[in-house]
């Protein structure tokens, strides 16, 4: 395996323990089960030896990483019932959009739900 090659996969590595630290700040266990799974999943990959399949490997552990960072939020309860989501900068907010405005009201123009329905889409 080349130098480069090798220091992507560190990079790949390194990067997905310290997105696992920014994802699950204060959840010693997530963390530490986070941890754990990043070094066996990487510890299995051990033998590969192709260039193409370690290149595949590092792009997986790129998506992984990405999604992590992106999807995953914590959840913590304040009250009996409330929570109070962690939303990091990197977590893409979408606009809501009130299903009763939108749907309903095209559903009533349009006359049938199929048509409603993909216009929801």
């Amino acid at each position: 395996m080349s130098n480069s090659l090798r220091r992507e996969v560190l990079n790949s590595f390194k990067a997905l323990h310290r997105t696992r630290k920014t994802v699950f700040k204060g959840d010693d266990r997530a963390l530490t089960e986070g941890r754990k799974k990043i070094n066996e999943e990487f510890k299995k990959q051990k033998h590969v030896q192709n260039e193409t399949s370690i290149q595949e490997l590092i792009n997986y552990a790129q998506a992984v990483e990405c999604e992590l960072r992106m999807c995953v939020i914590q959840a913590k309860e304040v009250t009996p019932g409330v929570y109070q989501a962690e939303i990091r900068g990197d977590t893409p907010k979408l606009e809501n959009v009130s299903y009763k405005d939108e749907c309903c009201s095209n559903l009533s123009n349009k006359g049938t739900t199929e048509n409603a329905s993909k216009t929801c889409s």
